[in-house]
């Protein structure tokens, strides 16, 4: 050892080189178990609109939810409002739109969070083109959350019907 060294080993240590080889055969050995997962996808073509009017312009983006395995996938919108999205994972997907003008107030917010309402089973082979009509989701969307009225009350016993 060199006396300016202080204890510390040299890069040319006869010692270090059995530990790189053995660290070089570990590594080595994980190379096949670690491999990239494979999941089944499709090319997914379809149009946005906005109560029939194209939604020109932005992202759709597909993001699988519910026990679907597979990676978030993106797609420019044309001016047409059609997309086509390739490795779209098979199952269910949540349907997010980024930076996509929609006149609609609040629409903005809604379908562009990552909870998006709009929700889609995707084939292995999609027969035909993905139709997204935002008007239509939205109405769905508020349908399913609107509060139900009561199914008792003072209504029902005025009318002497029993509860």
């Amino acid at each position: 050892m060199c006396p300016h060294s202080r204890g510390q080993r040299q890069p040319g240590s006869p010692r270090l080189y059995p530990r790189l080889f053995l660290l070089g055969l570990l590594a080595s050995g994980c190379s096949e178990e670690l491999g990239p997962e494979r999941f089944p996808t499709t090319r997914v073509a379809g149009i946005v609109v906005e109560g029939g009017s194209p939604v020109a312009g932005g992202w759709i983006e597909f993001i699988p939810t519910d026990g679907t395995v597979g990676n978030i996938r993106s797609a420019r919108i044309g001016r047409d409002g059609s997309f086509q999205a390739d490795r779209v994972a098979i199952g269910e997907n949540v349907i997010r739109l980024v930076n996509a003008p929609i006149n609609m107030p609040g629409g903005e917010k809604l379908f562009g969070q990552f909870s998006s309402p709009v929700r889609r089973k995707i084939p292995l082979e999609p027969d035909g083109r993905l139709a997204i009509d935002l008007l239509e989701e939205w109405v769905r969307y508020h349908q399913a959350t609107r509060p139900r009225p009561a199914t008792h009350g003072a209504s029902n016993f005025a009318s002497g019907a029993e509860p």
